[in-house]
Parts: structure tokens; sequence; C-alpha cells
């Protein structure tokens, strides 16, 4: 079974269009999910933070990171995906 990508986002984030477009320069598959619309994908996210830390959150498997940092993505990506 593949690790999804799960973006989890509020609709005036100024990150997640920087964060989508990393993304896809990576040619990784995404699901992007506003956690003001969508209460259960809000409930995910507090569940895999544990509360730790607000959108944009990047659920790269059983990893998270918390805002647009690039090189913590780096290396969960590289963990979870290659």
């Amino acid at each position: 079974m593949e690790k999804q990508v799960n973006l989890y986002v509020t609709p005036k984030s100024l990150d997640t269009d920087r964060i989508e477009g990393y993304l896809e320069s990576k040619g990784i598959d995404f699901n992007v999910y506003n956690i003001h619309a969508d209460v259960q994908a809000h409930k995910r996210m507090i569940e895999a933070t544990r509360g730790a830390c607000g959108a944009p959150v990047i659920e790269v498997g059983h990893q998270i990171v918390c805002g647009f940092d690039t090189e913590r993505l780096d290396e969960t990506i590289a963990y979870e995906l290659r």
C-alpha cells in the first residue's frame, strides 16, 4: 500500500500555494483538506499532531511536518516515500 500525503490547510493560509507547488515540483501526489470546511479532516489533523501545531500541516505517511519547512519536508519525504 502506497503511503499517502495529506495537506491540511485553512482557506487564507499564505503557505498553502507554496506547499502545493513544492510538492508538485517533487512529483508527489497529495490530498488537500480545508479544515474549516471539513470537520472530519480537522479532527484527523488534531489527532495526527496531538494538537501540537495548526494548519498548514503536511502528513507524509506516519510523519508530520508543521508549516512550510522545506528541510524537514525533504527529510520526511526521503524517509517515508523513497
